[in-house]
């Protein structure tokens, strides 16, 4: 009870409000601190040396248009702001949040005593790259994505994350698809608009529409172009600086925007689900105002985060575990 309240409140909150209300227990911030960190220690502790919580299952994976089982699996970091050993502040930390997950569809969605529950499991933590793919790697052979048949790796540009999405899939999935977030590339042809069209907001407005009606309808490949024929020989150094950055994104991507194609076969394009996850894993709990962390409270709060936010198989399983 008192992990539990650590974990869904501040652990001031939780002490004098939450934990009394729900069990009567009248004990410190402190305490709550103490009690629910050396828990989510132990969940860390233990992902890291190669445990998964959850039962080993087949999820249902959900069918596409072209009748093909279908999995996903994404990864993302999102910043918290740290404290230092003397209380002062220090420079932010970007724990990762991955996941593999069944998305919201007809097949993905089971129904459980009256309630919708999503088929997903999280692992989040300060760590590297190949380390938080090791533990998404477990929890993907946990769920039994070997027999679904693509697999839909979906992220942001972030450097880094198709090359770990890889290591942590490859000889699990039959097939890899990876796509970059549709509304990732669309925010960047909106920063060069910016700098293309910076006092005319209504045109600039309808640049924006168009080209992200082409980026999704007609694909990365036909929106390079386009802004490849774009005439910037009058043009400031800004613009045709922006230009640049924002063709070099477009190329270095195209293997993973051809988004009419996946539209067409009913797949995710936007990595909402992940962008999600690191704000109800991470961002509400440990971003909340005046919030600083040391590094081991910030993954330990995030694995037991983790935890507490996948499908509840995880959560009661590594109770009855610690029973045992």
């Amino acid at each position: 009870m008192i992990a539990l309240s650590g974990t869904l409140e501040a652990f001031d909150t939780a002490a004098e409000s939450a934990l009394e209300r729900m069990s009567g227990l009248r004990v410190s911030a402190s305490t709550v601190r103490r009690t629910t960190e050396t828990v989510g220690e132990d969940v860390a502790r233990r992902r890291a040396a190669g445990e998964v919580f959850g039962p080993e299952t087949q999820w249902n994976w959900h069918v596409d248009a072209t009748g093909q089982r279908v999995a996903y699996a994404s990864l993302d970091a999102t910043a918290v702001r740290q404290q230092g050993p003397r209380a002062e502040k220090a420079e932010g930390r970007m724990p990762w949040v991955a996941s593999v997950f069944n998305p919201p569809s007809k097949g993905a969605i089971r129904k459980k005593r009256g309630r919708r529950v999503r088929e997903t499991r999280y692992v989040s933590g300060l760590m590297s790259l190949p380390e938080i793919g090791a533990q998404l790697r477990r929890e993907c052979r946990a769920v039994g994505m070997a027999q679904a048949d693509v697999v839909i790796g979906l992220t942001d540009g972030g450097n880094g994350l198709e090359d770990c999405l890889l290591d942590a899939l490859g000889g699990i999935a039959r097939y890899i698809v990876f796509i970059l977030d549709f509304w990732h590339a669309a925010e960047h042809l909106k920063e060069f608009a910016k700098i293309l069209i910076p006092h005319d907001e209504e045109r600039r407005k309808q640049q924006c529409d168009q080209w992200s009606h082409r980026l999704k309808h007609s694909g990365g490949e036909a929106m390079l172009q386009e802004l490849e024929e774009l005439d910037l020989s009058q043009s400031s150094a800004a613009v045709r600086g922006a230009h640049r950055e924002v063709t070099g994104y477009l190329r270095s991507n195209l293997h993973r925007t051809d988004y009419p194609t996946y539209l067409a076969n009913g797949w995710q394009i936007g990595s909402g689900m992940i962008e999600s996850a690191c704000k109800t894993v991470v961002g509400q709990r440990l971003k909340e105002s005046g919030m600083r962390w040391r590094e081991h409270g910030t993954t330990a709060l995030c694995q037991i985060r983790a935890l507490h936010k996948s499908q509840q198989d995880l959560w009661h399983n590594y109770w009855k575990r610690c029973a045992a």
